[in-house]
């Protein structure tokens, strides 16, 4: 009866050793999947790029549009079932009539919104004595989702880039507009040639940084 005691003891104890022997390894199998998890996302992150390194800055957008910073977020513009990319380049007769364009992502600013379309390279970019030419200008839109069907400040006209005068920048910007409507009609500028961005935002009392923003290059061999 004893012996038999004994056994059922240390058979007890052989197996509350075997479950634990066991639970530590799945848990340390859990946390190092965990901590091996962790490591993976932490290396697919993204990187963010250096100010200097954005497209807008390369490109020399922000400089010569004298713009506070570059664009929050990318804006979609389509011509037909053409979408623009950042820095790709189109035709005069591809980009002929009017957009649509929308915001890809979301903005912390209420409508309505202002939509700016401006080639500062005219007549050309070794010699912008027209910086920058007005293209389109849409104001009190209510939709980031269709910052075309605003008010038409200045009627869209498509590029027409002199022959011969090498590519031509065409940039659309999107600005807060303090979620206050604004006169189109007081705002809209006498001519299209020389038109100034930068005091054009100052006068408007837009929001400095520009929400969302595009290009492309187009011309005339």
């Amino acid at each position: 009866m004893k012996a038999y005691w004994v056994f059922v003891q240390l058979s007890t104890f052989l197996l509350v050793t075997l479950w634990d022997a066991n639970g530590q390894n799945s848990s340390n199998a859990g946390s190092k999947t965990a901590m091996q998890a962790t490591v993976d996302m932490t290396k697919s992150m993204p990187v963010p790029a250096k100010a200097e390194d954005n497209v807008w800055v390369t490109s020399g957008l922000v400089a010569d549009l004298s713009l506070s910073d570059y664009p929050a977020a990318e804006l979609e513009v389509k011509y037909g079932t053409e979408e623009v990319c950042l820095n790709m380049s189109l035709t005069p007769e591809q980009t002929s009539k009017a957009p649509t364009v929308r915001l890809k992502g979301a903005i912390n600013c209420m409508p309505p919104f202002a939509l700016v379309m401006v080639d500062p390279d005219a007549p050309s970019r070794s010699d912008p004595k027209f910086r920058s030419w007005m293209h389109w200008l849409v104001l009190n839109a209510n939709s980031t989702e269709r910052l075309h069907e605003g008010e038409e400040a200045v009627e869209y006209a498509g590029p027409a880039p002199p022959p011969g005068s090498g590519p031509h920048r065409y940039a659309f910007l999107a600005y807060c507009q303090g979620a206050k409507r604004l006169e189109a009609k007081k705002l809209a500028p006498a001519e299209r040639p020389k038109f100034q961005l930068e005091e054009f935002v100052k006068e408007a009392k837009l929001m400095k940084r520009p929400f969302g923003g595009t290009f492309f290059f187009a011309e005339n061999p």
